[in-house]
């Protein structure tokens, strides 16, 4: 009996590690818990932003806006934010939804309030979402900044060639470039001048997003700041980027503070805890990958460390994306 109490316990163990690994969004639910008690009509909501920014953190500040919309009770938001930043579509998604809330809310005649707090980064993507609010709180240790884009890439042709293999891929007559940027034939100027041309258009409009968010407040001119460089708090607040330096607590009290309540209700919203039901389907896509990739764990092993070499990999590999992302972490 203790031997099944032991094996059960290893698999729900084995089951939540992999469920915190992989960022389950924890289906439709949004869980809402109080982090300091007060008057119940009198709420300040934190909006968690965290980790990587793509699609399922989309959808997952899309819920939350939804719940916090239809909550009367709500006075202001705090937006949490501790992320590297991540693709150019969800992060720009973000800073979207944040800007219909506020005008849904105005619409509503409720207050729109939007504060930022920064935790140990709010970097590139993170900064571009932190544009939609109002005021902007960092700690004193976060990086931010890095306005910028990444469209990483790499190049296979010269191994390949070193072993007499050689690309042949077909494209339709006249589609010159939908090809452009194969990691499996030697780089084509016209084809670097064709992505870099979509590495400005993104870098531009992420460039329009910071000025239209920090307006007079940047002390410099955004050509100058849009740098690429990662900012700690006292740079980002002399060059405007951010407003003051402190906690989230602090980002709670100007919130109150400016919309006028005297005995606020904090509240976190997050997602539900992941069932059972929820985590099958990602054990199962697990064991899937790992037979794929012709092991019990898959991937190969470089420097003790396990790598997934399956067809997703190599599709990332080969795919250039558009990124609002640090990767000096």
């Amino acid at each position: 009996m203790l031997v099944f109490l032991a094996l059960g316990g290893s698999l729900m163990l084995n089951v939540l590690q992999l469920a915190g690994t992989e960022g389950l969004s924890g289906g439709r639910g949004v869980v809402v818990t109080q982090v300091a008690a007060g008057d119940a009509d009198q709420q300040i909501a934190v909006v968690p932003l965290e980790g990587e920014i793509d699609a399922i953190a989309a959808d997952r500040i899309d819920r939350f806006l939804q719940r916090v919309e239809e909550n009367p009770n709500v006075k202001a938001v705090v937006l949490e934010i501790d992320t590297p930043g991540g693709t150019v579509t969800a992060s720009d998604e973000i800073y979207q939804r944040l800007l219909r809330y506020k005008q849904e809310r105005k619409d509503k005649n409720r207050s729109d309030l939007v504060v930022v707090s920064m935790k140990s980064m709010a970097t590139s993507g993170g900064f571009y979402a932190a544009c939609a609010g109002d005021y902007i709180f960092a700690e004193p240790t976060t990086f931010t900044g890095n306005i910028g884009v990444l469209m990483p890439s790499f190049n296979f042709s010269g191994l390949l060639n070193k072993y007499g293999v050689e690309e042949t891929t077909i494209v339709s007559t006249g589609a010159t470039f939908k090809n452009a940027g194969s990691p499996y034939r030697p780089e084509q100027e016209q084809d670097r001048k064709y992505l870099q041309n979509l590495a400005d258009h993104a870098f531009k409009l992420f460039k329009d997003v910071v000025s239209a968010g920090r307006g007079t407040r940047l002390t410099g001119k955004i050509d100058d700041l849009a740098n690429g460089k990662v900012y700690v708090a006292s740079e980002a607040k002399d060059a405007g980027l951010i407003d003051a330096i402190g906690y989230p607590h602090d980002a709670y009290d100007y919130a109150a503070r400016t919309v006028g309540l005297k005995n606020p209700s904090i509240v976190r919203y997050q997602d539900p805890p992941p069932s059972l039901a929820s985590l099958l389907p990602l054990l199962n896509s697990r064991s899937n990958a790992a037979s794929a990739n012709g092991g019990g764990a898959g991937g190969v092993t470089l420097n003790g460390i396990n790598v997934n070499v399956g067809p997703e990999t190599l599709d990332r590999f080969a795919t250039p994306r558009l990124l609002y992302r640090w990767n000096g972490q």
